[in-house]
């Protein structure tokens, strides 16, 4: 090897922060990271067109709902097609309910 070529080893300046195997790795041989990773908040915050979304099927399903206990409670109007049955009160909760995803309810938290 010439004189002029040095070698790269753990105790170098050029070998800082560089491992060239796990069993060379020392506390001393690694430099501190300089990248700063940020807080991540617990709650996830949506987009504002997901809470459009929610708020408009949050309002179709009460007023499904709604509009099947008018007709209910007043025999002889049809507000919606069938008449008054059970079934669009199911189907008012049930969308009411899948609104309550895009307000992020059911997002699990990191």
């Amino acid at each position: 090897m010439p004189p002029n070529k040095r070698r790269v080893g753990p105790g170098s300046p050029e070998h800082h922060g560089r491992v060239t195997s796990p069993r060379d790795r020392t506390t001393a041989d690694v430099a501190p990271s300089s990248r700063y990773t940020p807080h991540r908040p617990s709650v996830r915050q949506r987009p504002d067109w997901h809470k459009g979304v929610g708020l408009a099927l949050l309002i179709a399903g009460v007023a499904i709902a709604v509009l099947n206990d008018v007709m209910r409670l007043q025999p002889g109007t049809t507000l919606l097609p069938g008449g008054h049955t059970e079934l669009y009160l199911l189907l008012g909760l049930a969308i009411g309910g899948s609104s309550m995803w895009w307000f992020g309810w059911f997002d699990r938290e990191r």
